[in-house]
Order: structure tokens, then sequence, then C-alpha cells
């Protein structure tokens, strides 16, 4: 399926469309920048109907602009002003909006500290290349892909790679989440990536996450489609390394 992939735009599912440019519209009449974001845009590429949760990063200020976009639809919008982040619920739908950021890690394994960011920063703090991609929302460039990382190749290639050598240090949780990518969408670790992710696992770098992050890792892989299938990849993991 990856093998189609060579659009340097992004085909949202129609079912989205109409909510997405409606996002695009009031960034541009209020003089910001949107993106759609992440796991969505991945999907997308791969022809995968995700529409249910969106995730929408935007250069300014995303909790004003969540608040002003729960007005225009009519939706419900819960704030999370300690992370800059808002959520919009449009009844089974929801939209996940944030301001543009980066992050930094005063040690391995902590929760990060935040800072407003652009668009670049705030890519180049995710966890793999394939989920490093963004659409373009405003009006004059609405479905443009931006992917500064190459995720479009990689996901071509089938290759799930990190974005620099501490990764997996940096946040360890990003382990589990590289195994559940890997066998949902049946991708290679990168070379270079799985070296990173065995030093990791010699270091001893799961121990550092506190149960609860921990926790709510192994219960995303449980409602993976095939969750022996991850949990089996961990422990050959875990043995090879």
């Amino acid at each position: 399926m990856s093998s189609t992939i060579r659009a340097r735009k992004v085909r949202a599912p129609a079912a989205a469309q109409a909510l997405l440019r409606r996002v695009g519209r009031l960034a541009d009449a209020q003089g910001l920048r949107a993106y759609a974001v992440g796991g969505c845009v991945r999907d997308w590429l791969l022809r995968l109907p995700t529409v249910a949760e969106l995730d929408v990063a935007v250069q300014g200020d995303g909790i004003a602009f969540a608040r002003a976009l729960g007005r225009a639809l009519r939706g419900r919008v819960q704030a999370h002003e300690q992370f800059g982040t808002a959520t919009v619920l449009l009844g089974r739908r929801r939209l996940d909006i944030a301001s543009c950021r980066q992050e930094r890690y005063a040690k391995p394994a902590a929760y990060p500290k935040v800072s407003p960011g652009t668009l670049t920063q705030d890519l180049g703090r995710r966890d793999f290349t394939i989920n490093a991609m963004a659409m373009e929302l405003n009006a004059a460039r609405f479905g443009a892909l931006l992917d500064p990382h190459h995720g479009a190749r990689d996901l071509r290639r089938n290759t799930l790679r990190v974005l620099h050598a501490r990764s997996f240090l940096d946040d360890p949780s990003r382990i589990l989440r590289g195994v559940r990518f890997a066998v949902r969408f049946g991708l290679r670790w990168d070379p270079e990536t799985f070296a990173a992710l065995q030093e990791a696992i010699r270091q001893g770098a799961l121990g550092w996450l506190n149960a609860g992050r921990l926790h709510r890792e192994l219960e995303r892989m449980a409602a993976e489609p095939n969750p022996r299938a991850c949990l089996e990849a961990l422990i050959a993991l875990w043995c090879d390394a």
C-alpha cells in the first residue's frame, strides 16, 4: 500500500474536508497559519479514512483559536492551559488544537519543558518521521504537504525512523509507540534507529518511565488491531538487545 505514495499534496477524506476548510478559513480571517499534523496526515497518505480525531497546529495562540473555532462551529471546548492546547468536541468528532511549540528534556524520561515555537520546531520534536508531517489548511495552499524529515519517503520504503539519535533516551515511551507503528503498518526499523533502540533497551530506558505513562502506552498497545503481535515484537526486541 505505501509504495503508491508519491504526491506532494495530501488528500484528506471527504468526511473531513469541509471541517478542515472551515479551520483554514478561520485561520485566514485571524491572520494565522494552521496545519493538520501528525498521525492523521500519515494516515491520509496511506489512504486510511481517519476523521474522528484530528490534530491541528497553529502558529499563534492555539487556545484562543480553539475557542473561536468552538464558537463558529457550536462545539464544546476543553482548554489545557498548562500545555497550550485545547480540544474542540463536535459530536463524535474531536479536534485537538495546539500552538506550535518546541520541547526540551531536562533529563531522560522527564516530561518535556514546552515553549512557543515554529512549525519546523514543532515537527522536529516528534517521535518518528512518519508522524512529523503537516498539511496546510489555509485556503491558498490547502492540502499542501510539509515534510521536512522525509516521512512520505519513509512510508514508501516501509521504514520507521526517529528524528535524532537520542530520541528513545529522551522519551522511552517511543519504544512502545514504535513497536505499535511497526506492527500496524508493516514497517521495518531503519538500521540507525534500530541501533539506538537496542541501546536504549540495554540501558533500561523503559524502566525510567513513571507508572502512569507506562500504563497508558500498554493500554494503547492492547487496543491495537493485533496486540499479540505487538507484544511478541516487543519481547523479541528485548531478547535481541
